[in-house]
């Protein structure tokens, strides 16, 4: 039994195996005959939508397979217990990696101690729990090794923790919940620290706040959980967390009361806080509100004097002395102030390094580059404390990067006060790289990507346009731009999504209201739609911002705004090497061929060579696109409790969901759109004149009406209301009898001898043909379009070619004119088509966007550069996986609509682009061109912050940095700005 099993397990995999690889040996097969047959046939026209469809397939093919795997399910709690033990170990590896990087274990740690505080800042001793007798209560004074055991002594496990800025609270934090990690037992809730100044406490509950940070430091916990919310909500709710909440006081002053309310009202019985904040902010929160209720509070201590000194020499650079003795720089500044304790200056240096915040940037600066502290003692202008902090706070950047070859000292203390000023502006200590965006003038923060896009795509219609291409394609690119920009400004605002959709449609209205005011009451021959037949500079205008603010409005509608947080790629797409093979292979393909179309069209006139050199530099550009950051194992995704093959059902109703809103949206869209343009044009129709010339109508016995211009021309209308026109002089051509080439026979080709080079004659089947005839307009399929009909005076009728173009524009005018019923019918056909193309494409944008929302690796914790290599992942394959879904949905409507694959091309396909371009990382790509040139921040920025936390400037936090203290932050953000511009180093 065991070996049929094993059998059979063994054969399925060997069977997978086959079939993967039979599928991208068929994708290159037919991938590579297609583009044999483009060279053979001399270009690539024909097969471009052939391409691009099969890479949509293969594609599909690609995801289905990475998402289709039997789902291994637990119960909810064991794995909400398995996400906690995930999580716990997460955030001992961040804790660990940041004590080291702050060289806390070298030597060891400052001596810090604390003692109980006031009493009236406390809650009773009834409600913390302690014993009637002071006899029988234990003492909380400690120092920082002894931090979980006081916490420990505490019967409501609630502490609170102040003291004086700099007097090493975070550090304090640190240390308590590496040391509860450490000896976690199973029941036991997962510490996490959290910084106070990210809650907005008036409008964000506790338990949603907590959440959020879980969610924005461990993306994986964004994944939907057992209770049907988000598995960082349960674990919250279920009290697997204990918060470690840290700088109360970096909270705007309306916040602090409100915060601690929160904290009263919404903690459960018995819940466990460690809360840390300034001695004198938790006095006045006290007094303006509440204590912290069942809690305990402890008070640093200032160090003394003889253990700064102490740790200031064990961690100098030795020096030897006159007798060869081990001395340091330190020496001689501890003499002088052992000898005259009673100086301005001796008084003003031992309260200086009373604060650990004040001892570290000491040691940075002096003790690990050498230079003499004695300056700190005979500086006149170091005479008073403040001046004497924000001395070692100012020296402490330059010391840091000292040893830097990368970054010049006056360039990265410019960069980092940029920083330091945005996050003070911002009201953060977050230095997160998708908030960079905030640092652009107002106007680009929400359409700045989109300009960036458009002035890519503007460069190739103005490089087109040179080779010849009519000027409306780079007009109406720019009218295009224009229109995406305002609807982002009008609607990419977060908001309910009713709310969005009203706005929407309060825009879209009003257009189309303006297309039927001013489109044509005719009807084109060749393309169905309301802007076709304008005024060639009219309807560039109108097409341009008619077809941006659509797709903005429906995209709004959708959620899909200008991202304001990260995405993050599911883990198991890029999971191992063959997932993230196949997404740079896919990336590769695509890339490549819209590559060859567009070198191709600019600057090559042999296909082969147009193929063999774009298609290779596509393929490089594909291939650099889509990396696999952030990737985890499978026995992470498996400790979770649940494998990938619950992606499966999470990617339906994600698809569904976002299909179903933008399904809701285009219908919406566009019957608000055509009602509009079809109720204007239609009453513009009612009030036109029957007839376009006055005078005495004529009846025929046949039912036609018809009025006679003043050279004898006939504007008539039949029976069934078709309308006719009789020209006053002949129509000459030619009668063709071919109807292999033209479907029927014969047909009459005016000016035949124009139009085909050559005399009409029986041998080209053609007998010349000149006469007084009747011109209509025959209505066909939306596919092939309407043709022009000509009866001859014997009655017989035939289509017409060429026969509008000899025309005056009078008489193609009447022919082709609309009536009101006609007008508002037409509207409502293209207004459906295009809402329901564009509300699936949009749709699949946000069902993609929904699903990419969340990884469902919780064992690890994104680094900002994984993040932000996430976030571009995530972007391209989104983007990638949106254009040949529209496509695919522009093809499958060409059916209804003519032209369908150039209409696919030209309306569906750049919603993928623009889907890219909202993404976070398409906000620091412009953020970056705008920023770097300016010398505000160096052109490898990532690089530079991951320089800056390697040598203690900053701290990481997930996947945001932060300065190493709120008071770093705040002296270089009070810098006076650089004011000079210019390209900088870096």
């Amino acid at each position: 039994m065991l070996a049929t099993s094993w059998l059979g397990r063994g054969t399925g995999a060997r069977l997978m195996r086959y079939w993967r690889r039979g599928v991208w040996v068929g994708a290159a097969l037919a991938t590579g005959a297609l583009t044999t047959v483009a060279l053979r046939t001399g270009g690539l026209g024909g097969t471009g939508p052939l391409l691009s469809v099969l890479g949509f397939f293969v594609s599909l093919a690609g995801l289905l397979h990475t998402v289709r795997q039997p789902p291994v399910t637990v119960p909810a709690d064991e794995r909400l217990d398995r996400a906690a033990d995930a999580l716990a170990a997460a955030v001992r590896a961040q804790w660990r990696s940041e004590w080291r990087l702050r060289r806390l274990q070298d030597p060891e740690p400052l001596a810090v101690r604390w003692s109980r505080a006031p009493a009236w800042l406390s809650d009773l001793d009834t409600a913390v729990g302690w014993p009637s007798r002071d006899t029988q209560r234990p003492d909380l004074t400690g120092r920082l090794p002894d931090i979980s055991q006081v916490f420990g002594y505490v019967p409501s496990r609630r502490l609170v923790v102040i003291g004086a800025p700099g007097s090493g609270k975070t550090v304090l934090a640190v240390r308590f919940t590496l040391d509860l990690l450490d000896r976690r037992s199973a029941d036991d809730g997962v510490p996490v620290l959290f910084q106070a100044s990210s809650w907005q406490s008036d409008r964000q509950s506790l338990h949603a706040w907590l959440a959020g940070r879980l969610v924005a430091a461990h993306p994986a916990l964004g994944a939907d959980g057992p209770a049907g919310t988000t598995l960082a909500r349960t674990l919250v709710e279920s009290g697997r967390i204990l918060p470690v909440v840290d700088g109360l006081d970096e909270m705007p002053e309306p916040l602090r009361a409100a915060a601690v309310w929160r904290l009263n009202t919404e903690l459960d019985a018995g819940a466990p806080l460690l809360l840390t904040c300034r001695s004198t902010v938790f006095a006045e929160v006290v007094e303006a509100g509440d204590v912290l209720t069942s809690a305990a509070v402890v008070e640093l201590q200032p160090l003394r004097f003889e253990e700064a000194a102490e740790y200031l020499v064990r961690t100098a650079r030795p020096l030897r002395g006159p007798h060869g003795e081990r001395t340091t720089a330190w020496d001689p500044v501890f003499d002088r102030i052992r000898r005259d304790p009673g100086t301005a200056t001796a008084r003003c240096l031992r309260q200086v390094l009373s604060l650990p915040l004040m001892v570290a940037m000491a040691r940075a600066v002096y003790g690990d580059t050498g230079h003499d502290p004695a300056e700190l003692l005979d500086r006149p202008g170091l005479a008073t404390p403040e001046a004497l902090e924000q001395h070692l706070l100012d020296a402490f950047v330059p010391a840091s990067l000292r040893t830097s070859t990368r970054w010049p000292a006056e360039d990265a203390a410019r960069w980092l006060a940029f920083l330091a000023r945005q996050s003070e502006r911002r009201g953060s200590r977050d230095l997160a790289w998708w908030e960079l965006r905030s640092a652009l003038p107002r106007p680009l923060r929400a359409v700045g990507p989109l300009l960036l896009l458009g002035a890519v795509a503007e460069l190739i219609c103005l490089a087109f346009w040179a080779k010849g291409a009519d000027v409306g394609v780079p007009v109406t690119a720019a009218t295009v731009v224009l229109g995406l920009c305002a609807g982002h400004l009008a609607l990419g605002r977060t908001g309910a999504p009713a709310r969005r959709l009203l706005l929407a449609l309060a825009c879209v209205v009003p257009l189309g209201a303006v297309v039927g005011a001013l489109r044509p009451l005719t009807r084109d021959l060749h393309f169905h739609a309301p802007f076709t037949g304008m005024p060639e500079l009219l309807g560039w205008l109108v097409v341009g911002p008619l077809y941006g603010l659509s797709v903005a409005a429906a995209l709004a509608a959708t959620g899909l705004t200008p991202a304001a947080a990260p995405a993050t790629m599911p883990f198991p797409l890029l999971r191992n090497r063959y997932g993230r093979w196949v997404w740079k292979t896919v990336g590769a393909l695509t890339t490549g061929v819209m590559t060859a179309l567009v070198v191709a069209s600019l600057f090559f006139t042999a296909p082969g060579s147009a193929a063999l050199v774009s298609g290779a530099v596509g393929a490089v550009a594909g291939f650099c696109l889509v990396r696999g950051e952030g990737t985890a194992s499978a026995e992470q995704a498996v400790r979770l409790g649940r494998r990938s093959g619950g992606q499966g059902r999470r990617f339906g109703r994600a698809l569904w969901q976002g299909l179903r809103v933008g399904l809701l949206t285009g219908i919406v869209l566009g019957i608000g759109f055509a009602v509009a343009e079809g109720t204007v044009s239609a009453a513009r129709a009612v009030a036109q004149p029957e007839f376009p010339v006055r005078g005495p109508v004529h009846h025929d016995a046949d039912g036609r009406r018809y009025v006679l211009a003043g050279d004898g021309t006939r504007f008539g209308r039949q029976a069934d209301g078709l309308r006719f026109f009789v020209p006053a002089r002949p129509l000459r051509g030619g009668l063709v009898d071919d109807r292999e080439t033209y479907g029927e026979s014969p047909v009459f080709i005016s000016d035949y001898e124009t139009v085909w080079d050559e005399p009409c004659t029986a041998a080209s089947r053609c007998r010349p043909y000149s006469a007084v005839m009747e011109v209509s307009v025959r209505r066909e399929d939306e596919e092939s379009g309407d043709s022009v009909m000509v009866r001859l005076p014997d009655g017989r009728s035939m289509p017409g070619y060429y026969t509008d173009e000899v025309l005056d524009r009078r008489a193609v005018r009447w022919i082709t004119r609309e009536d009101a019923p006609q007008l508002f019918t037409s509207a409502l056909s293209f207004g459906l088509g295009s809402a329901l193309g564009l509300g699936v494409v949009a749709g699949f944008a946000a069902g993609l966007h929904r699903w990419l929302g969340a990884p469902v690796d919780v064992t690890r914790t994104p680094s900002p550069l994984a993040s932000l290599h996430t976030d571009r992942d995530t972007a391209v394959v989104r983007a990638f996986l949106v254009s040949f879904v529209g496509l695919f949905t522009g093809i499958s409507l060409s059916a209804s609509l003519p032209a369908g694959v150039s209409y696919a091309a030209i309306v569906f396909l750049p919603v993928g682009f623009i889907t890219l371009a909202l993404s976070a990382w398409g906000g620091l790509l412009t953020a970056r061109l705008w920023l770097c040139p300016a010398g505000r921040l160096p052109w490898r920025l990532m690089a530079f912050l991951a320089d800056a936390h390697e040598r203690g400037v900053l701290r990481q936090a997930g996947a945001v940095y932060q300065f190493r203290h709120a008071r770093l932050q705040e002296r270089l953000a009070a810098a006076p700005p650089d004011r000079e511009s210019g390209p900088r180093s870096g």
